[in-house]
């Protein structure tokens, strides 16, 4: 492990240039979570194909300072505009907006980026004690094991669809279904390639992503006209040491909100947005100051911030070592691992060491560098969601297709984005989860291998998948999951008839 941190240091510290890519990309970052309906996905969704080449540890930490800067800077929307720059900053509004004005924009900006940053600090010392843990846990899981905490990711993350669980799981079978286009290995034939030669390598994970999740977004933008908020942005005012020590005045409240942030995103697919409103609940349920949420309650915005950045690190874990994303941004995430030759797994935290704690410090260094450069531009940064989207539109579709081509030079990857662009519309305006889709996307592939390698295994017997005790517990959670809806909606009915 050690070998892995003096790695990324002294690459870091070797080549002064990686200090202004992190620079960058946390501006990036800053921009993309101010900007409402963007945030991490679409950055990262838009410039993956840029960095086709890069070194991978390069990369890495590009990336990794992209996902620390963009929770503050949807932050900045949230507390300023009433407007929440990414879906996990929603809970920042009901108490930093009204913060804002009775006058105290610069407590609120001060108390959001002292929470993010040592909220993600908190989450990545967690992943790190958890390290050792993971490299015994994921010896003990094999193809069968892997097959169902596949599944159960899928089930999880359409169970967070919340109240809309049945187009959760039309979302992610859709995704799956989608992940099998192409040329099968084990059959030696071609599925779901309607006669097209491009086809038959199957759907490229980098032109998808970019159509589905950054131009179904400029389609969304352009329907709805006008500027991306019409709202005027207020200034962020002063007392910004305030809002620092009143993070540090509210200790239970910020390692509480940590906590959860963490561990909801170790769960696959749940995303920072539950677990923002998770903390955020649970404050106003253990705070004396209950009545004044919702009002301007400092300790209601440390405990939705803490858990933005906290929830960013917990979904690492998943991801790096079972390969199965544990949010929309770790499903791009993976899209870069393998652009870059990287295969996330059990073998990635014995081989790769360096490469995770190059994510581990951009994500840091995103945090300090969004903290510090946000609270000098906040209100000018602000500004930039009143502009006409007439002109953001056209800027962000050429970088979308430029990307897109220069990834393999092919005209029609220009062309699946686009495709992919308006079936993201299309889901989106009838609600189906576009985070449901795209792991179903991502885990489809990885649910076959493992279904595949099983029965190679068990030289074609089923019982292969109900023999461990792993699978076993895995199997009891995903009908845990789909019956538990169910049961509360009886269970609600029983309360209204009493």
């Amino acid at each position: 492990m050690l070998e892995g941190l003096y790695s990324a240091l002294a690459l870091l510290f070797s080549s002064p240039e990686i200090f202004g890519v992190i620079f960058l990309a946390s501006v990036i970052g800053l921009v993309f979570g101010v900007l409402p309906g963007l945030g991490g996905i679409t950055a990262l969704a838009i410039l993956l194909p840029f960095t086709y080449g890069w070194n991978p540890m390069i990369a890495m930490f590009f990336f990794a300072g992209i996902l620390g800067a963009v929770p503050f800077g949807g932050s900045i929307s949230a507390i300023l505009l009433n407007t929440p720059g990414t879906a996990e900053n929603a809970a920042s509004c009901f108490d930093g907006h009204p913060m804002v004005r009775r006058g105290e924009g610069g407590k609120a900006l001060g108390i959001s980026a002292t929470a993010s940053a040592l909220g993600g600090l908190f989450g990545l010392v967690l992943l790190l004690l958890l390290i050792p843990v993971l490299r015994m846990v994921v010896l003990a899981f094999g193809p069968p094991e892997f097959l169902f905490l596949c599944l159960f990711g899928l089930v999880a993350v359409a169970f967070a669809a919340r109240g809309n669980l049945i187009k959760g799981l039309v979302s992610g079978g859709t995704g799956i279904l989608i992940s099998l286009v192409g040329y099968s290995n084990v059959f030696g034939s071609l599925r779901f390639t309607l006669g097209s030669e491009y086809l038959w390598d199957g759907i490229k994970l980098v032109p998808f992503l970019v159509g589905l999740l950054a131009i179904s977004e400029l389609i969304n933008f352009f329907v709805r006209g006008t500027s991306i908020t019409e709202i005027d942005p207020s200034a962020a005012g002063g007392k910004v040491m305030e809002g620092v020590k009143t993070v540090f005045h509210k200790k239970v409240c910020f390692f509480r909100s940590s906590a959860i942030g963490t561990l909801v995103g170790m769960i696959p697919g749940v995303g920072a947005a539950v677990a923002n409103f998770l903390s955020y609940t649970t404050a106003v349920q253990t705070s004396r100051r209950a009545e004044n949420f919702g009002k301007g309650e400092p300790e209601g915005l440390v405990a939705s911030e803490a858990s933005n950045n906290a929830c960013l690190s917990g979904a690492f874990l998943p991801t790096i070592a079972f390969g199965i994303p544990g949010s929309g941004a770790m499903a791009v995430i993976l899209g870069i691992f393998v652009l870059h030759g990287l295969e996330p797994g059990p073998l990635f935290l014995r081989e790769h060491m360096d490469i995770l704690f190059a994510i581990i410090i951009g994500i840091v260094l995103g945090n300090v560098i969004a903290s510090g450069f946000g609270l000098l531009t906040a209100k000018y940064l602000a500004r930039i969601t009143t502009i006409n989207i007439s002109y953001i539109i056209p800027i962000v579709l050429i970088l979308c297709f430029a990307g897109t081509y220069a990834y393999r030079e092919n005209p029609w990857d220009v062309v699946l984005a686009l495709l992919a662009g308006i079936l993201g519309f299309v889901l989106k305006r009838n609600r189906f989860p576009i985070i449901c889709f795209v792991i179903g996307y991502v885990l489809g592939v990885l649910a076959e291998k493992a279904f595949h390698q099983s029965l190679m295994i068990s030289h074609g017997s089923y019982a292969i998948f109900f023999t461990s005790p792993i699978t076993l517990v895995l199997i009891a959670l995903i009908l845990l999951v789909l019956v538990f809806p169910f049961l509360q909606l009886r269970r609600n009915r029983d309360e209204n008839e009493a």
